[in-house]
């Protein structure tokens, strides 16, 4: 097998599967598309068809044996359910774990009262570690000023001398670690991350003050970063599978197909993940280090084409 085929094929390998993908078709049978359920809100399906297109139906334009099948379904179940953490690396390298739960646009104020430095009213010291690496490089930003970090951020608002200081966020809410929401710029993540996020936020802000559409562009939001983050998860097991593909050639290890299961209890779609191994039981915890909380299925060896 040449160098070319060997890399299609592992591209064509590394896929995950959903127990959700179906035919969809509207209500007059003229529409249909093969696609998984990714979510749903209250109006809105989403629904993401090959390769990671995702589009939004209203629901009273599907079938009556759609919206049936709907009502069998658990938005928690089909969203991922659980805690929905995410993992999103800022332009810094800084990870955020963090949900993403939709677009805002609000001041930040910045205020040192009594010794302490406050940030929307709520104690600086007392707030998620990571969003506190997130509060100097904001206030750096905008001041274009050299902030080290959360003593440079002490010194900064003593120098203000209780003055209060506000800039405006313009970017995505964030559930962390508190359960409390953040507002995270959007210059502090990756241009891949904004470029995926920018149509959404463009479409906020057209919605102006209309609520209900702006609650719809969250929910879309929601849906698109867990599509997003599993697309990451597959480029990221095709980048391992790559690294290692001399050595898959000359047979030193076999590909693996591991299927794998939520753990009881909880919440997730089945995954078939391929993964480089020598036998079966490496496999099995090579899958399992990749997705921690997912259980290990049945298994089999990739036929090698020649």
């Amino acid at each position: 097998m040449n160098t070319i085929r060997s890399i299609t094929f592992l591209l064509t390998l590394t896929t995950t599967t959903s127990v959700f993908a179906r035919e969809w078709s509207d209500k007059t049978g003229q529409y249909q598309v093969d696609a998984d359920l990714i979510g749903y809100s209250d109006t809105t399906v989403v629904l993401k068809r090959k390769p990671d297109d995702l589009v939004a139906v209203p629901i009273e334009q599907l079938s009556d044996s759609d919206r049936k099948y709907l009502e069998t379904q658990t938005k928690d179940t089909i969203t991922g359910g659980g805690s929905g953490n995410q993992v999103w690396e800022l332009k810094s390298g800084l990870k955020l774990p963090g949900r993403i739960v939709g677009f805002d646009k609000h001041g930040v104020t910045i205020q040192r009262r009594l010794g302490k430095v406050y940030v929307n009213n709520q104690r600086f010291d007392k707030m998620p570690g990571v969003y506190r690496a997130i509060i100097p490089k904001l206030v750096a930003h905008f001041t274009s000023e050299e902030i080290d970090g959360e003593k440079g951020l002490e010194d900064w608002a003593r120098d203000q001398r209780g003055k209060p200081r506000t800039f405006e966020c313009a970017g995505v809410m964030i559930e962390l670690e508190d359960s409390n929401l953040y507002c995270v710029p959007f210059f502090l993540f990756t241009d891949e991350t904004f470029a995926m996020l920018k149509p959404g936020w463009e479409r906020w802000l057209a919605a102006k003050e209309d609520y209900d559409e702006k609650e719809q562009e969250s929910f879309f939001l929601q849906a698109q970063t867990r599509a997003y983050e599993q697309q990451q998860m597959r480029l990221r097991q095709i980048q391992q599978l790559q690294l290692n593909l001399q050595a898959y050639d000359a047979g030193l290890f076999d590909l693996w197909e591991v299927t794998m299961y939520p753990q009881a209890g909880g919440y997730g779609r089945p995954l078939s993940v391929v993964v480089p191994a020598t036998d079966s039981q490496q496999a099995a915890a090579v899958a399992h280090q990749q997705n921690p909380s997912y259980i290990i299925g049945p298994m089999r060896i990739v036929r090698r084409r020649n």
